[in-house]
């Protein structure tokens, strides 16, 4: 197994890498939020276009990954499932869909508890507020669509365990530049034992969600005998990763880590949209134990010793 990135995932990487660095990350998402500035629809469409060229699993993972360490807007993130830029839709409890991304879309891809699948435009949009304030979100109706097939669907989630570990490593960036620039009482507050322990810590997981989002993508790409547990396994790493690297960026930054004007809050509000997306840290967990969220053995069908006990939530 090789767990190196080869020439093929080298290249799509360098088809986005210029038009991300050019046009989103941390500096541009702070210009973008204080002048009221969105990404250009060309941009968009850019961009989803050199991401969706990524057809394997291993190279459309580490594309995900520059997507996620820029901030790259969700539709670009969905147009690597659907081939076009998409909005991404989860069930709502009380029915209906939440809509991430723009409400226009042609294509809308949907995240099941089950299966992840296409459907067409929703048929109504009741718009709500979104706790990441650069992507649209609403109550929506869908129409039946179209299941991805399992290799498709597992592809899927590779690629949103690889941006998820490009937001952990976006962050630690994003808070080690500050707390080299930062000074206080004459000197970088990088200088104090406190922040460069919380920054090696973020470093720690930035590497563990790389290593093991690889390792899964490659698990995927060439039929290991545990495919989804490796899977599993990379977007819970990536999933705590990308949430605890953002609450450092923010504590790092002090009282501007939460306002509009610094964009280290981007990076929480984003790893949390996207694990809804993966259908939150409850599920993500009973993957990884090998069962869904009600406790009933993915593997068997048949109910585990701990089916209808609530796994217990983050912290």
């Amino acid at each position: 197994m090789d767990l190196l990135p080869g020439p093929t995932e080298d290249a799509a990487v360098a088809r986005v890498r210029p038009l991300l660095d050019a046009h989103l990350g941390a500096v541009a998402w702070g210009r973008r939020l204080r002048d009221d500035e969105p990404v250009p629809p060309d941009v968009i469409a850019r961009l989803s276009a050199a991401a969706g060229r990524a057809a394997g699993v291993t190279d459309a993972t580490v594309v995900a990954v520059e997507l996620g360490r820029t901030l790259a807007p969700i539709e670009v993130l969905t147009a690597m499932v659907a081939g076009a830029p998409a909005a991404a839709a989860v069930p709502h409890p009380a029915g209906g869909f939440t809509l991430f991304g723009p409400h226009d879309a042609a294509v809308v891809v949907v995240w099941g508890d089950e299966a992840v699948g296409l459907t067409d435009p929703p048929t109504t949009v009741d718009t709500r507020a979104c706790l990441d304030p650069t992507t649209p979100m609403a109550r929506a109706t869908l129409t039946e669509g179209r299941a991805l097939d399992g290799a498709a669907a597992a592809r899927s989630r590779s690629i949103l365990a690889g941006y998820l570990a490009g937001l952990a490593r976006g962050a630690q960036d994003l808070a080690v530049e500050h707390a080299k620039t930062r000074v206080q009482f004459d000197r970088p507050i990088g200088a104090n034992q406190a922040v460069k322990h919380a920054l090696a810590e973020c470093a720690t997981r930035t590497e563990a969600a790389w290593a093991t989002v690889l390792y899964g993508a490659t698990a995927l790409a060439e039929q290991h005998p545990e495919p989804h547990f490796w899977l599993a396994a990379a977007v819970r790493t990536a999933t705590a990763a990308a949430d605890a690297n953002a609450r450092t960026a923010i504590q790092v930054h002090g009282g501007r880590g939460y306002t509009l004007e610094c964009p280290a809050h981007l990076y929480l509000a984003r790893a949390r949209l996207v694990t809804q997306l993966l259908g939150g840290a409850d599920r993500i967990r009973a993957q990884l134990l090998g069962r869904r969220a009600d406790g009933r053995d993915l593997r068997s069908g048949h109910d585990s010793p701990d089916a209808g006990r609530r796994l217990p939530r983050d912290r």
